[in-house]
């Protein structure tokens, strides 16, 4: 576990560091942070993924047959045994005219993922450690471990946030077929747009609040309904409703709605803030299906991994007269999900062998 002790606490002790040699500081509370640890997270990190081992992450065995493979067909081959997904195939191709090895596929797909994600943080995160805890406390992190084809595919969660925010539905709509081709689950993506689009104000959580109840108490049969529409391939493998007691993600999720609805200051906000609100509100009706079956989570990922920056944007964007409350809260985030990850890493099982970290020369 020693390595994921370095990739917390190197990064906040940069935190201490500058917070120590800022010239303008009053309190750990007033002092504006950079996002400095944010780059060095992501940059231990990403030397993590790269030299972990196979067995660091459950699907990888099965990610180098595929790999090794892959790189024996005719480019024009690619397209005809892979019916699907086809890019993500075309990328090992790629990768392995370079080197026919899956570590250096590995190598290239853990910088590229980590890079582009932290570039991402450190550019929209407005408090780097929260950012960071509540990216490394959710499932996306763990994904990035195994789930080869989907992590690439989430990266596109990026351009289309974007597009989207500057109402540019064309583009975006490209971008998110172009995702497809990495994972077909990507196609969840199309809902960011009018999602984020909606005007949806405080004096509606009442409504909201009773939308995801009723999806939460009444998600069997929900989806029972909507998953014929997946497709055939979903349907065979998710059909079956699974006990999985994801209970825990659902509420922190209500939570954390519940409290930008309560502090955020419409008056003074943003569309962009008001969109990622609008975000927070699908991650939590998707999330409601989670302990029924995992294919909730895995539809979710898009969305989660907006996650991180949507709380630190909703946080600063409080009330009049709640701004004390809002930064104690910051911190007690800070403070809770660290203990909480560190719990998680001894004392929980990850599905996807994320933990314990084992390097590939162990």
């Amino acid at each position: 576990m020693f390595p994921y002790y370095l990739l917390l606490l190197i990064p906040f002790f940069a935190e201490v560091v500058e917070f120590i040699f800022s010239s303008n500081r009053k309190s750990v509370f007033a002092v504006k942070h950079s996002n400095n640890s944010i780059i060095i997270f992501f940059a231990i990190w990403s030397v993590m993924l790269s030299l972990r081992s196979l067995k660091c992450g459950i699907d990888l065995f099965s990610y180098e047959f595929f790999f090794n493979t892959t790189f024996k067909l005719n480019f024009i081959d690619i397209f005809k045994v892979y019916k699907i997904e086809q890019l993500y195939y075309v990328l090992n191709w790629c990768v392995a005219q370079i080197y026919p090895e899956f570590r250096l596929f590995l190598i290239f797909t853990s910088c590229i993922c980590a890079g582009i994600t932290g570039w991402f943080y450190w550019k929209e995160s407005e408090f780097a450690p929260l950012t960071i805890l509540l990216f490394i406390t959710n499932s996306c992190f763990t994904m990035f471990y195994s789930g080869l084809r989907q992590a690439f595919a989430m990266l596109f969660v990026i351009p289309a946030y974007y597009l989207t925010r500057s109402k540019k539905i064309i583009p975006f709509i490209l971008i998110v077929i172009l995702a497809t081709y990495f994972h077909a689950s990507a196609a969840i993506l199309f809902v960011l747009y009018p999602i984020f689009h909606i005007s949806l104000k405080s004096r509606f959580f009442l409504i909201v609040l009773i939308l995801i109840t009723c999806f939460f108490l009444f998600n069997s049969n929900i989806y029972n309904t909507i998953l014929p529409f997946l497709g055939e391939r979903y349907f065979e493998r998710y059909g079956e409703i699974q006990k999985t007691n994801g209970y825990s993600v659902w509420l922190f999720f209500v939570l954390m709605l519940s409290f930008s609805f309560l502090i955020l200051n419409e008056n003074k906000t943003t569309s962009e803030i008001s969109g990622l609100r609008n975000v927070l509100v699908l991650m939590t009706l998707i999330q409601g299906f989670a302990p029924i079956s995992p294919i909730a989570m895995r539809m979710n990922y898009y969305f989660i991994m907006l996650f991180p920056i949507i709380m630190p944007k909703i946080i600063n964007k409080p009330k009049e007269g709640w701004e004390n409350i809002t930064q104690f809260t910051k911190w007690g985030l800070v403070v809770f999900l660290t203990f909480f990850f560190f719990y998680k890493i001894h004392f929980t099982e990850n599905v996807v062998r994320a933990w314990p970290y084992i390097a590939y020369w162990e």
